[in-house]
């Protein structure tokens, strides 16, 4: 028994969506389509960052520095004779908690190993440093929120 041209929806024909209903699709895909990639969106970040530390009386030594295949910093920074490892996390908002959330205990284990071998690198074994972070809060084409956290907590191994 075939079904009845009534039912054919049922039977998977394919359904096309009127204008309206397009229309409608546009403009709820609008606000993601406006927003970078988080690719972009982070690159962005790095550079807000960069103005803060450079702002704030550092020295930029380097960006996206990968001293090893899985360690990556996003930013080094010289300030007073101590070079800062800076994490840098940005997000749209802090609808799920605050961007520094994500730097757990094994991304912070990953900054160690690579800041020790970017250390090496540049034979500066002996120098004083630490871990910093900085959260980026916003979208672009607008000026965002910026914290810059100081000291933080690494692992011993």
């Amino acid at each position: 028994m075939s079904p009845s041209p009534a039912d054919a929806d049922d039977f998977g024909r394919l359904a096309r969506p009127g204008p309206l209903a397009r229309a409608r699709l546009a403009l709820w895909t609008l606000p993601e389509r406006l927003l970078p990639p988080a690719r972009d969106r982070g690159a962005w970040g790095e550079r807000w960052a960069a103005r803060l530390l450079r702002a704030c009386g550092c020295a930029i030594l380097e960006r996206n520095a990968r001293p090893t295949r899985r360690g990556e910093i996003d930013l080094v920074a010289r300030r007073r004779g101590v070079i800062l490892f800076v994490e840098v996390k940005t997000r749209l908002d802090e609808t799920y908690g605050r961007p520094l959330d994500a730097v757990d205990a094994r991304k912070r284990a990953h900054l160690r190993k690579a800041a020790i071998h970017w250390l090496a690198q540049h034979d500066l074994r002996e120098a004083p440093h630490r871990f910093d972070a900085v959260e980026v809060v916003g979208t672009p084409g607008h000026p965002p929120t910026l914290r810059w956290v100081q000291r933080l907590r690494m692992p011993t191994r």
